[in-house]
């Protein structure tokens, strides 16, 4: 099965588009339908799809500006995210999916742009 791959500018430095794809507050603010956080258990989260719990450990590389959601049961679909930087405030943010699901990868990398600019770039 070949990955999904996904790439979006973002009109904010990289440390601000990580923090916010990272920090499971923030996460919830911008995961888009049918996908929600039901809560956090130290390094795992619990989120929905499409109204089923789904379990992923979450490493977070803040050096890296590295994300990876490693699915805990097999029938789960695992995520990398990586934002680099990209011109003087910009970053680009590069989101690859274990399944071939390239409308979601956009998807999810549309609203973490939003929120991103939402939350820093409004005021």
């Amino acid at each position: 099965m070949t990955p999904a791959r996904a790439r979006r500018d973002i009109a904010a430095l990289p440390d601000l588009v990580f923090a916010t794809a990272a920090e499971p507050e923030r996460l919830a603010s911008w995961l888009p339908e049918p996908l929600g956080v039901l809560g956090r258990n130290g390094d795992v989260l619990i989120l929905s799809c499409h109204d089923k719990p789904r379990q992923y450990r979450l490493a977070a590389d803040f050096d890296r500006l590295l994300l990876v959601f490693q699915p805990l049961a097999e029938d789960g679909c695992g995520a990398r995210l990586r934002v680099e930087l990209a011109g003087a405030a910009g970053s680009v943010a590069e989101l690859e999916l274990d399944r071939p699901d390239g409308e979601l990868a956009a998807r999810l990398l549309e609203a973490l742009g939003k929120e991103v600019e939402r939350a820093f770039t409004d005021g």
